[in-house]
């Protein structure tokens, strides 16, 4: 590991992928970091290409520009990989709304947790992956509906309505990493790092319900669209039926479910099964209970009753702890700043990656280090501290 400071061995260790992430993270063009660093769009260009290397001097310039120490810049044998997500294999909610620059720079922070993530599973066994075992290709609307079903008899999670969606993601061995509510133009995303399944969700403080949405959205994207090309609108429209059915079951939902506008019966039916009114509609008229005409005219009375965009009676907001409690299992030998140090970022900007936008809506045992509880260690979040990794 080299020194934060160390510009010239940086130099001689330059690896240009590092600073293409550093720039996008930043949300920086090409033309933006040469005007800060006193160089050409050209030069920038030819650095992230490999063309040309960087020396000391503007490794110097790139660090306060940028932000971070010089070890980000250099390749060592032993550093933790950052991997490189490719645009085109993760799947945006909004893709047409959001900037190039606000993707990119999403993507550069589920880069920099990537390689966090690496170092995490060296030192602590993650829940056990259970998404590719859900793999499918449905190939119509009756075929994503029986998926739901099957993925809820192999998750073990019944007819009724699912507690915590965000905390059942995680314990299925998916990573949950919040969103910037400043970046609403992208809702969610969801990609597959080096055989993890991630989840980027805005975990919007007046609409719990949409994040649970969002979540089983992106739950269908891991478990129907791993190899096929992201972008299209006919695999987002997949993707919410198969989270409409995953929330709200068709073999029990049914019985359930209004036939006819009646708002304290739907606004009941969201207080159990926490989504929203918006969704339970959807899945209604989905399931062929009301006509286009009632469809439509609940959608007009909803805006009319104030009760869109947001809505009222909304459910608890769950939070992803995951990540924070790997960090608490660890932080006796391994505190954040050490972390930061080998994965070549200033521990501000790592608390910073995966915090919340505001750290006092945290649980409180999540604000600081916490205590591990042994309990807790072998409970089902974990499901077992290897003794021997250090």
């Amino acid at each position: 590991m080299i020194g934060k400071t160390d510009i010239y061995t940086a130099a001689r260790l330059f690896d240009p992928e590092r600073l293409t992430l550093a720039r996008e993270w930043r949300g920086l063009t090409k033309h933006e970091l040469a005007d800060k660093i006193g160089k050409t769009p050209s030069a920038v260009s030819q650095f992230e290409s490999a063309r040309a290397r960087p020396d000391g001097q503007t490794i110097g310039r790139m660090m306060l520009a940028l932000g971070v120490p010089a070890s980000f810049f250099a390749r060592t044998p032993d550093g933790i990989r950052f991997p490189v997500v490719p645009l085109d294999i993760c799947h945006f909610r909004s893709l047409r709304s959001a900037s190039q620059r606000d993707r990119r720079k999403l993507l550069a922070k589920g880069s920099l947790l990537g390689g966090m993530l690496t170092f995490l599973e060296g030192k602590v066994n993650l829940p056990e992956e259970r998404v590719t075992m859900l793999s499918a290709t449905p190939e119509d609307s009756e075929a994503i509906e029986d998926l739901a079903i099957d993925v809820r008899r192999r998750w073990e999670l019944g007819l009724g309505p699912i507690g915590n969606m965000i905390n059942l993601l995680e314990r299925k061995g998916v990573v949950v990493i919040p969103i910037d509510e400043s970046c609403r133009e992208v809702d969610a995303f969801s990609m597959w790092n080096d055989g993890r399944p991630c989840v980027f969700l805005v975990m919007e403080k007046d609409s719990p319900s949409r994040t649970r949405m969002d979540a089983a959205h992106e739950l269908g994207h891991l478990v129907m669209h791993a190899d096929v090309m992201a972008g299209s609108p006919e695999l987002e429209h997949q993707a919410n039926r198969f989270g409409s059915a995953l929330l709200m079951p068709r073999d029990s939902f049914y019985h359930e479910a209004p036939r006819r506008l009646v708002w304290e019966h739907i606004w009941e039916l969201k207080r159990r099964w926490k989504t929203s009114a918006a969704a339970i509609i959807r899945r209604t008229y989905d399931l062929g209970l009301i006509s286009d005409a009632t469809y439509k005219r609940a959608f007009v009375q909803l805006s009319r009753s104030g009760n869109r965009p947001r809505e009222r009676d909304e459910p608890a907001r769950e939070l992803p702890v995951a990540i924070a409690k790997a960090l608490a299992v660890v932080e006796p030998k391994w505190p954040l700043h050490r972390i930061a140090d080998e994965l070549g970022l200033n521990a501000v900007d790592l608390r910073r990656l995966i915090a919340f936008t505001d750290p006092e809506e945290l649980p409180e045992e999540l604000r600081e280090p916490a205590v591990v509880d042994e309990a807790y260690m072998d409970g089902p979040l974990f499901s077992r501290i290897t003794p021997d990794k250090q």
